[in-house]
């Protein structure tokens, strides 16, 4: 039973992992243009709502596969609650925010300025669930350390 735990965990490791780097790998893939093919609405093509269909997307997508590595490196439902709380926050109201500034400011062009570069890296990667992981770890350890 042991072993089945041990292969499960380890399975979900490298599907989450090959999976985002399949998704870093694909980042230019328009979503929009495959919903549109599925709905057939007009709205898909405009450049702003492909921009933000692709970008929502996106974050959907890679938070999704680092809850599921945060679930199988951890195994505590605790760990995935605060992940689930943070990616709430993140597509709720930094998403939206990032989005706005980008629009209004640089309209749907794939190339950030310098200002907005480091909000993207944050918000559309994965880097933010990828620090949550390090702090997942660092809090483990330290909790193993008092004990």
């Amino acid at each position: 039973m042991e072993n089945v735990k041990a292969q499960t965990r380890i399975s979900m490791i490298v599907f989450s992992a090959v999976m985002l780097f399949l998704v870093y790998l694909f980042q230019r893939f328009n979503y929009a243009g495959v919903f549109y093919n599925l709905t057939s609405l007009e709205v898909l093509t405009r450049p702003n709502t492909v921009f933000v269909v692709n970008r929502t997307t996106r974050l959907l997508i890679n938070d999704t596969l680092c809850m599921i590595l945060i679930y199988a490196l951890f195994q505590k439902r605790s760990y995935l609650k605060l992940s689930g709380i943070i990616f709430g926050f993140e597509v709720l109201v930094l998403l939206p925010l990032y989005l706005w500034a980008k629009l209004s400011i640089e309209g749907p062009s794939e190339i950030s300025s310098p200002l907005l570069s480091p909000i993207h890296r944050m918000i559309v990667n994965p880097l933010l669930m990828i620090v949550l992981i390090a702090a997942l770890y660092y809090q483990q350890y330290m909790t193993s350390k008092t004990k």
